[in-house]
């Protein structure tokens, strides 16, 4: 009876850890998302800093060509930034789902021998509850032949 509430707290456990995990890596995809559309907003405003005139052709002084170039260069920095940033949390999130199936593991190993336990323990009292059974037909028995 001891082991199973043991087990039972131990599952308990075990459970709470897994939800806890869970819960981690559901933010942590969601952190590399963020960085994925990051870096594609990055990307749309670097191909963006040209403008256009109304008949089509571009416009553009050599001052700000070179503020152009000095824009998409920043640009570029932020989006290796997010980019490596991006890859580090990927590389979380794949630390955090293998952190999870060890734990539904565990938890299953948990469970198992749980189950195991109840049910040895059920066998147990069944087998007490018979040898019970057989002790008073014993006696009523032997009351009627005595």
């Amino acid at each position: 009876m001891n082991m199973i509430k043991t087990l039972q707290q131990l599952q308990q456990l075990r459970k709470q850890a897994l939800n806890q995990s869970s819960s981690q890596l559901a933010q942590q995809k969601q952190l590399c998302q963020r960085y994925q559309n990051n870096i594609n907003a990055l990307i749309s405003l670097a191909h963006l800093s040209l403008t256009l005139t109304k008949d089509g052709a571009t416009k553009v002084a050599a001052s700000q060509m070179v503020n152009n170039a000095r824009y998409k260069s920043h640009i570029q920095r932020v989006i290796d930034w997010q980019e490596q940033e991006h890859i580090l949390a990927k590389i979380e999130a794949s630390k955090l789902q293998l952190q999870l199936q060890q734990q539904a593991l565990q938890e299953k190993t948990v469970a198992v021998v749980l189950e195991q336990q109840q049910e040895l323990r059920q066998l147990a009292k069944g087998r007490s509850e018979q040898k019970a059974t057989d002790a008073q037909a014993v006696q009523t028995w032997l009351r009627r032949t005595a």
